[in-house]
């Protein structure tokens, strides 16, 4: 039987992804990735040469997938931002993994920093057009905006009772919209 090395391969990102995720890197073991992929632990560092570039390659793909399905709208950052919400419910393993992530404080990828890269410029883009009237510089604006997504995605589990009557949708527009609307100069003049 013929080995097929993009579908192994993509066995193997899938499971990589799964136990990355669960664990994080320090707790990712590649003996049980290489079970959960049904290959071999040799394939995995062919493939990646070493934990290090799996996780890399992990990572890579989480972005690019959420690239992919999730268009970046900077002139409609509420709309991307729901967008996203529904994807992070969609995707709870790329959630994890980015939270793991996050914390693990791992180096970004060069993947990571172009993706990123161009979601920056296509907001300074906006901004200079006058099309967004906000004044933070992108990357902190483009924080904001994941960070409504992530607090209510993250909303700790002795509040989501509280909770449940609650459209999160509608606040994470809500949110952003509140993040994006023009601040008026006479603001605090009296």
């Amino acid at each position: 039987m013929a080995r097929d090395a993009a579908q192994t391969r993509r066995r193997i990102l899938d499971a990589a992804l799964l136990e990355f995720a669960e664990g994080g890197f320090a707790g990712a073991r590649i003996a049980g990735i290489a079970d959960a992929a049904s290959a071999n632990q040799r394939m995995i560092y062919a493939y990646f040469d070493s934990k290090e570039g799996l996780y890399d390659a992990v990572a890579d793909e989480v972005i690019e997938r959420a690239h992919a399905e999730v268009p970046f709208t900077p002139e409609d950052l509420p709309g991307y931002a729901v967008a996203l919400f529904d994807y992070a419910l969609a995707h709870p393993e790329v959630v994890r993994f980015q939270a793991r992530r996050t914390l693990e404080a791992h180096e970004p990828t060069p993947r990571e920093l172009e993706l990123y890269g161009e979601k920056l410029d296509a907001i300074r883009d906006v901004q200079a057009s006058g099309r967004l009237a906000v004044e933070d510089p992108p990357a902190e604006l483009l924080v904001r905006v994941m960070g409504a997504v992530a607090a209510w995605i993250q909303a700790p589990t002795g509040l989501r009772p509280s909770l449940a009557a609650t459209d999160l949708r509608a606040r994470v527009r809500t949110d952003v919209e509140a993040v994006v609307a023009p601040v008026s100069v006479t603001a605090g003049r009296a």
